[in-house]
């Protein structure tokens, strides 16, 4: 008698399960870099080129740069993926340049290409590039989105001059500033993160200390003479 009950609450929650899933969709979202009134100006940097990033999410990403996360059941199976409209490479690099500009450092975008050490030196005196781990949004028992990665900076002719390991997690770094409105919890939630991010690596301490420093002082130096020297070579 128990082990029929059983099978019968068993059968019930699968049939459950499979009628939930059949109502639940993919849902697409839209990226955007949002504005951060915590960044503050930098003095005396200068200009950077942000390459596109690694895609290592693993399973997580189903290898699509446009998965940006799944709905979940109780139990751990997805119901639907959450879509981005653009592909979230892409408008990471967007992000990261919007970020360096609000920190008053002239960015230049390559979000179709990875950074590869020894290439033909870049037109600015250093590169941002490295590799995401985690870019997604997401509902298991609850909403929450995680953006992390490792950026590394680089000078003009591919030498490594600092590697980050950064991390953003929603609510876990949630804050006071407010999210977008009229849209989903999953849109608010990833473009949060990805604006806590984005702050952490321009807000860097050391990373901001080498975009200011003197370029006599850097490796494969051209001297002193700042930004014009590079807008004349170009």
């Amino acid at each position: 008698m128990v082990s029929r009950r059983f099978a019968t609450t068993t059968l019930a929650l699968a049939v459950a399960a499979a009628a939930l899933a059949a109502c639940v969709h993919d849902h697409t979202i839209q990226l955007r870099a949002l504005p951060d009134s915590r960044i503050e100006r930098l003095a005396g940097a200068q200009p950077v080129t942000v390459f596109r990033f690694a895609d290592r999410r693993g399973d997580e990403g189903d290898a699509d740069p446009h998965r940006v996360g799944g709905i979940y059941d109780g139990y751990g199976s997805r119901l639907a993926r959450v879509l981005s409209a653009a592909p979230w490479p892409d408008s990471l690099v967007q992000s990261l340049v919007a970020g360096f500009d609000e920190r008053g450092v002239r960015a230049v975008a390559v979000p179709d290409r990875e950074l590869v050490p020894g290439a033909p030196a870049v037109s600015t005196p250093f590169a941002v590039a490295g590799e995401i781990h985690n870019f997604s949004t997401e509902t298991r028992w609850t909403l929450q989105a995680h953006v992390s990665g490792i950026v590394r900076l680089y000078d003009d002719r591919g030498n490594l001059l600092l590697t980050r390991a950064i991390s953003a997690r929603i609510p876990r770094d949630a804050e006071d500033a407010p999210a977008e409105q009229d849209v989903s919890g999953y849109q608010a939630s990833l473009n949060l993160a990805v604006r806590q991010f984005v702050r952490a690596v321009v807000m860097d301490p050391e990373l901001s200390e080498r975009l200011a420093a003197a370029r006599s002082a850097l490796p494969g130096s051209r001297g002193n003479c700042g930004p014009a020297c590079y807008a004349r070579s170009r």
